[in-house]
């Protein structure tokens, strides 16, 4: 990679940001998520929230799993974290679907 001299660099970070994305060439390509519309595929929002659940609780129950073993308790933990990683990853298809309708994908965020 090249550095300019000390001399030529430009003063702001959002100066030297814009140079590095043209160089990179990404500039003019949409949200990688979104297709031409601007707008996620409802096959890919099915799967990312899908995705979102299993994994909250697929780390819930490892969690339980593990203090349940580690306590020699009974699956209390189990249960617990059950429950707690079933709330994350509803709260997690929450937020996907609040941030859906109020954000565009290539809005400004340094407003």
């Amino acid at each position: 990679m090249h550095d300019p001299p000390r001399g030529e660099r430009p003063e702001s970070f959002d100066e030297r940001l814009q140079a590095a994305r043209d160089r990179a060439g990404l500039d003019g390509q949409g949200d990688s998520e979104a297709g031409e519309s601007g707008v996620a595929s409802p096959w890919g929002l099915g799967l990312r929230a899908g995705l979102e659940v299993a994994s909250a609780l697929a780390v819930g129950v490892g969690i339980g799993l593990a203090l349940d073993w580690w306590l020699a308790t009974r699956p209390l933990f189990l249960v617990v974290f059950l429950f707690l990683g079933g709330a994350a990853g509803v709260l997690n298809v929450y937020r996907l679907m609040l941030g859906r309708g109020t954000r565009k994908p290539n809005a400004d965020r340094r407003k």
